[in-house]
């Protein structure tokens, strides 16, 4: 048979395969063996699946069983917990029941208390008022009676430290004049025939009883005073604007303190204040010609003292004069001496002293819970920075302040240099001879001021002067040897000088 593909006869030595036919002849053996092996792998397959079907149902079957016990004991437990929560709770609400029961009995008792309290509430709240009010006025009379005798303690030092310093006031007929520490105290619109000496001595007495006053009365003045001390000789004063602003100045004319300047925020340098002086080293005339600048320095210093000693009066009650006269203002002998003596001599003439006990006694203002306390009669001492009583620095101080209402240190300073300027030149030094500077004048009016005694003889200073209407005292000295018996009294000769005013 030929190949139905090649159309060659079939050889079975020389083209054995070149025919699908004798392909698939040598081939059926093998697939007939193939599917025998696979019918029989089939066959293993379906066994070995049986096999293992059979397996996991046994398997599931026992893991079912596990999940099952363990399903069990899980409900067991969470039935345990719920059993376990349900005694909790029961015990919790037994509690709460009991402390109900508890608050219950407590707001019982709380509102028969309250109750039985409230039917007298009212007049022990009246009662407990009363004792309130009584003791709060008790407080603020004792209060005013401590601060009426820290007030009387404070005007007695005043004056005490005043008549010590030699504050005093001598009367010439009709006319006044004042004395500190055995130096006559200068009137303004004489300072040119006085000598400078005199004035510097006059106003360093003047400006350290006043600081010490200012200190006894716990104020602060409105210029700032700065004594003498260690490398500060002289006294000085300070503006209004520069006062108690400052650190260490150096005195007037003195090298500058060793320190670096202030500055301010900016980086900029700040100014140093210039402290006015209270002294003299040449007499005014003379400093007016040869330094206008110091000149004015030092009417401004006077001028500020002039009104420290005003505005101290002004805050302690004393009266001076019209505050917008000048002469009354720059009186400063007369205000000093009203401020720290004359008005405590005048009052204690005219009102009772204050008792001293500080419990109030029977049927006083006290007692009585609808009687205002007396207000305290005007004393020196009583306004005062130093204390919450009477401070000057709360808001009726500062009212009281605000009526003060004096001369300005300006206008003060103003009027001083037209009346200086105003006043005639002294007419030169003559010599008198003998008695002729006692003649026509008695003893009370030559007014000698001081006298030394030491072992070569007896000096004197005695004042001659003529004023407007009033001979005043200024500089006249004589002088009278010793004799041989040691007796100063005998005098052999005197010798003198004298400055006379043109009328």
């Amino acid at each position: 048979m030929n190949c139905s593909i090649c159309r060659r006869p079939h050889g079975a030595k020389k083209l054995p395969f070149l025919c699908a036919v004798d392909a698939r002849n040598r081939l059926y053996e093998s697939r007939v063996e193939i599917a025998q092996v696979l019918i029989q792998n089939d066959e293993v397959e379906r066994q070995v699946k049986n096999a293992v079907s059979n397996q996991d149902t046994v398997a599931h079957a026992k893991a079912g069983m596990d999940r099952s016990k363990a399903e069990e004991e899980a409900t067991k437990e969470r039935t345990g917990q719920i059993i376990a929560q349900a005694d909790r709770l029961k015990a919790d609400i037994d509690a709460a029941r009991q402390e109900v029961e508890r608050k219950k009995n407590a707001i019982a008792r709380k509102q028969s208390d309250l109750a039985s309290v409230s039917s007298g509430s009212l007049a022990r709240r009246n009662r407990q008022l009363e004792e309130i009010e009584r003791s709060a006025q008790r407080i603020k009379y004792k209060w005013n009676r401590s601060a009426e005798t820290m007030a009387a303690t404070r005007a007695f030092l005043c004056e005490e430290a005043a008549r010590l310093y030699g504050l005093r006031q001598v009367k010439k007929g009709s006319a006044k004049r004042y004395e500190i520490g055995g130096v006559e105290i200068i009137e303004l619109h004489a300072m040119n025939n006085v000598s400078p000496e005199l004035i510097s001595t006059s106003l360093a007495h003047i400006a350290h009883i006043l600081v010490l006053a200012s200190h006894y009365l716990a104020i602060r003045l409105p210029a700032e005073v700065t004594l003498p001390h260690r490398e500060y000789p002289r006294p000085t004063i300070f503006s209004l604007a520069s006062s108690y602003r400052h650190g260490d100045i150096p005195f007037p004319g003195s090298a500058p303190v060793s320190q670096t300047p202030p500055s301010t925020a900016d980086g900029k340098t700040a100014r140093i204040p210039r402290p006015r002086p209270l002294f003299l080293d040449k007499s005014l005339p003379t400093l007016a010609k040869d330094d206008p600048a110091a000149y004015s320095l030092f009417l401004e210093g006077i001028g500020l003292l002039a009104y420290n000693i005003a505005w101290a009066c002004c805050s302690q009650g004393v009266s001076f004069g019209d505050k917008d006269s000048y002469d009354d203002m720059s009186n400063m002998g007369q205000n000093l001496w009203r401020l720290l003596i004359g008005d405590q001599v005048h009052r204690r003439s005219v009102e009772p002293t204050f008792p001293l006990s500080l419990v109030p006694s029977k049927g006083s203002p006290v007692d009585d819970e609808h009687a205002e306390i007396p207000k305290p009669k005007t004393l020196i001492g009583r306004w005062s920075h130093g204390t919450a009583h009477a401070f000057l620095g709360g808001v009726d101080g500062v009212e009281l302040v605000r009526n003060f209402k004096v001369l300005s240190p300006v206008k003060l300073v103003d009027r001083l240099k037209k009346r200086l300027s105003s006043e005639p030149p002294m007419l030169e030094w003559e010599t008198i001879e003998g008695h002729e500077a006692e003649d026509g004048y008695e003893d009370d009016e030559l007014g000698v001021l001081a006298s030394e005694h030491d072992g070569g003889g007896f000096a004197g200073r005695v004042g001659l002067g003529i004023g407007n209407d009033v001979m005043t005292v200024r500089t006249v000295e004589t002088s009278a040897a010793v004799s041989d018996s040691g007796d100063p009294t005998r005098a052999t000769g005197i010798n003198g000088w004298t400055r006379v005013k043109n009328r």
